[in-house]
């Protein structure tokens, strides 16, 4: 009725229809299995950073602006760093055994 080439185009255009929904339905899938990762990631990782906070001392509701931080025993002036001591050389290599 549409088709006056025979049964060949018909089956090629079944064929590519078919693909079509499989490849959208994959799409699908992968899509909504990337959405539920990122909202599984979001909701478990603020759930253990607000047990990590109310665990070490800080409140685990969210305020703005944020507290400065605050160290015990600090001084008005900082004290210079250290400087790093340089790495021993290394040793030399062992004489050949014989």
């Amino acid at each position: 009725m549409f088709h006056d080439g025979g049964g060949l185009p018909l089956i090629f255009g079944l064929l590519s229809s078919v693909f079509s929904v499989v490849a959208g339905a994959v799409a699908l899938v992968i899509v909504l299995g990337l959405l539920f990762l990122l909202v599984r990631f979001l909701w478990f990782g603020t759930r253990a950073a607000q047990l990590y906070l109310a665990k070490n001392g800080e409140s685990p509701r969210f305020s703005w602006p944020p507290r400065p931080f605050e160290e015990s025993g600090t001084t008005d002036t900082p004290s210079p760093a250290t400087p790093r001591r340089p790495k021993a050389p290394p040793a030399p290599p062992a004489p050949p055994a014989d």
